[in-house]
C-alpha cells in the first residue's frame, strides 16, 4: 500500500496489524518484553526513527463514547509501527534482512506468516498486513536519522559547555568557546 498520507517530508510511516495464533500470544508477549533488556533490534536498521510492537488484545467497550454495540476481537493482534528514513520496499528489505532471527520469534508467532519469516516472504506478508496511516506526521519529516543524531550530539555537547562554563567572564567565555566549538 503506497499512499501518500504514509509519507511526510522524506519519512515514511508504516504500520501492519497481525493476527496472533492462538496460544501463542504469552510467549509473543514474553519475547517482545525481553527485546528491553537486550536492545531493540530496530536499531539495526539505521533509518529507523521510531519503531513499535503492540499486542492488541481486544477492544475497549465503553458506552459512555456513544458506541452502538459492544464488540470484541476473535484473536488478539501485533501491531507493528515504523517511522523511517525512505521509501517502503527498500527498507522492507533491509528488516527482513537484517532482523531475520528476531523476525522469526516475532512473526513467526502469527498467523499466515511464511515458515521462514524472513526474506521476500516476510515482505510481502507485511505489505499484505499493512495499514495505511490515514494521517501521518514525522516530528522531523525532512531530516535524516543520521542528521538528527548529529544534532542531538551537538547540542548535548552545547549543553555540556554552557554547563562547565558558569561563571566565566565575557572575554574567558568568548575564549572558551573558540577553543572548544572553533571560530566560525
Amino acid at each position: 500500500m503506497s499512499s501518500k498520507n504514509n509519507v511526510n517530508g522524506q519519512a515514511y510511516g508504516f504500520q501492519a496489524m497481525t493476527p496472533i495464533e492462538p496460544g501463542k500470544e504469552h510467549e509473543l508477549r514474553g519475547y517482545l518484553e525481553g527485546m528491553h533488556a537486550a536492545g531493540s533490534p530496530l536499531e539495526k536498521l539505521p533509518r529507523t526513527h521510531m519503531g513499535r510492537f503492540v499486542i492488541v488484545e481486544d477492544f475497549h467497550n465503553d458506552p459512555s463514547w456513544g458506541q452502538r454495540k459492544e464488540e470484541h476481537l476473535d484473536l488478539q493482534y501485533l501491531i507493528f509501527t515504523s517511522n523511517f528514513d525512505g521509501e517502503l520496499d527498500s527498507y522492507l528489505d533491509e528488516l527482513c534482512e537484517v532482523m531475520a532471527p528476531e523476525a522469526q520469534e516475532i512473526w513467526g508467532r502469527c498467523v499466515g506468516c511464511p515458515a521462514s519469516a524472513a526474506g521476500d516472504e516476510l515482505k510481502a506478508y507485511l505489505k499484505h498486513n499493512q495499514i495505511d496511516c490515514g494521517f501521518f506526521y514525522a516530528a522531523y519529516g525532512a531530516a535524516t536519522v543520521p542528521e538528527v543524531k548529529a544534532a542531538l550530539r551537538q547540542r548535548d555537547e552545547l549543553i555540556a559547555f554552557a554547563t562547565s562554563s558558569q561563571g566565566l567572564g565575557p572575554e574567558a567565555l568568548q575564549e572558551a568557546f573558540i577553543a572548544r566549538f572553533g571560530s566560525e
